[in-house]
């Protein structure tokens, strides 16, 4: 009788726990078919879902990445600008 309200919280810890609600999707724990049939039900392009398989620096192993189309440009858009950060200021061409 004692354990009893412990018994409580750990069995709704538990089951707070194991809901999926739906919000946390990972594009990269999904299965090539469970994408294609994830990006057939979205209504717009920039959330459905792009896999890439890119090599790393310290591999030659291709690993697939997998985001989301507005993901994917948001990546793009803060390396160009980085890029232009680190090349500010300074004459484009070296004489």
């Amino acid at each position: 009788m004692k354990n009893l309200p412990f018994a409580v919280f750990l069995l709704a810890l538990l089951t707070a726990c194991a809901t999926d609600d739906g919000s946390r999707l990972n594009p990269n724990m999904m299965s090539d078919e469970e994408i294609v049939a994830y990006n057939a039900v979205q209504v717009r392009v920039w959330t459905e879902i792009l896999c890439i398989r890119e090599v790393s620096i310290r591999s030659r192993i291709r690993k697939r990445h997998c985001s989301t189309v507005s993901q994917w440009n948001e990546r793009g858009v803060s390396a160009g600008e980085q890029l232009n950060i680190i090349s500010f200021g300074t004459p484009q061409i070296f004489r």
